[in-house]
């Protein structure tokens, strides 16, 4: 087999690689919007979690995907293990074992993670500016990015393109993302946006707009142009006010046409009215996540930022979680994430 062949053989496995992925990250929908309960509802819910006595069920999620900052890795636990047990840890990583160490430094400090494409890949952020996204089954870095300024938050959009957030610098960072390669390389940014303090964003399928959360403005954009020449449009600003304030955190919840935010306190945002309801006044919470039988886990900072801990949100500070040594910042149920990827 010639030169010739070669090549045009392996540009067509790359190709069909790089379709395989877009149709991947393409949603299509298995859960109809019109059964998902609504933004109001998801506010009782969590009010009746959060501070409240209540017993934790015996059904729960699997596992749990957190930032560990003193090792600066994602890590995901078995729930109900001992978190100090190796046993418990079902899959890590360690951005310093697979990266040169001028790459390997930017993944410092670990702040976001939550999976995608049905958990197939795990998308994550860090203080230092680094954003990836990791193939849960080899760990094979799918993208691999510098936006910088303190970023804290990554979003897939529905063609593989990438949105980042990062607080210093007031960016948010649009990528376009090449076909899948044998060797990682540094996607270069495409396109930068100002946005003040930013620290989440998610994409919602049903709107087709992407959420950015910063301290004083939730912002939605439409995302228009093609995916080699793609934009962000922005199309709605909310002011943040009250315990909104300070935006820190933006996830789904499942089951759920809303979103949760942090901030000064814990919200809720109807992407529908785009309006909030506050369901705590309580600052220190980075994180917040929702199984989808209902269980809250609420990242709570207990030194600093960080926490050894990882807390249920109920007024016993029941653990969910606990290992010696750690610096827990953002932590998730692993669940699926149908607000955006609507499989």
């Amino acid at each position: 087999m010639n030169r010739t062949t070669i090549t045009a053989k392996r540009k067509a496995i790359r190709t069909a690689a790089s379709v395989v992925f877009a149709m991947l990250a393409t949603a299509f929908v298995a859960n109809a919007h019109g059964q998902e309960k609504s933004a109001a509802e998801l506010a009782t819910a969590l009010k009746a979690r959060y501070g409240a006595e209540w017993e934790i069920p015996a059904t729960l999620p699997e596992k749990v995907i957190a930032c560990e900052q003193t090792t600066h890795k994602v890590m995901i636990f078995k729930t109900g293990a001992d978190w100090n047990d190796p046993e418990s840890v079902v899959w890590e990583w360690a951005p310093y074992e697979v990266l040169p160490e001028d790459q390997s430094k930017w993944f410092n400090h670990v702040d976001e993670c939550k999976p995608v494409l049905n958990g197939a890949a795990i998308l994550c952020t860090a203080s230092s500016g680094g954003a990836a996204m990791i193939r849960m089954s080899d760990k094979k870095l799918l993208f691999l990015g510098h936006p910088g300024g303190n970023t804290h938050s990554i979003a897939l959009l529905p063609d593989g393109n990438i949105v980042t957030a990062s607080s210093t610098g007031k960016i948010l960072c649009l990528f376009v993302t090449p076909e899948e390669r044998d060797e990682v390389e540094v996607t270069p940014v495409y396109k930068k946006y100002e946005l003040d303090g930013g620290h989440g964003v998610v994409w919602d399928a049903k709107r087709k707009i992407l959420w950015a959360l910063g301290s004083h403005d939730l912002v939605g954009y439409e995302y228009v142009g093609t995916k080699d020449a793609p934009e962000l449009k922005e199309v709605v600003r909310v002011k943040l006010v009250g315990t909104q304030v300070n935006g820190h955190d933006l996830y789904p919840a499942p089951g759920y046409d809303a979103l949760m935010t942090t901030g000064k306190g814990i919200n809720v945002f109807d992407p529908e009215t785009r309006t909030f309801e506050t369901v705590a006044n309580m600052s220190g919470i980075k994180s917040v996540s929702l199984s989808p039988e209902g269980v809250t886990l609420m990242q709570r900072a207990d030194e600093e930022w960080w926490s050894d801990k990882i807390y249920f949100g109920d007024s016993k500070d029941t653990v969910v979680g606990q290992r010696d040594g750690a610096r827990f910042y953002k932590a998730r149920w692993f669940v699926n994430n149908d607000f955006s990827d609507q499989r």
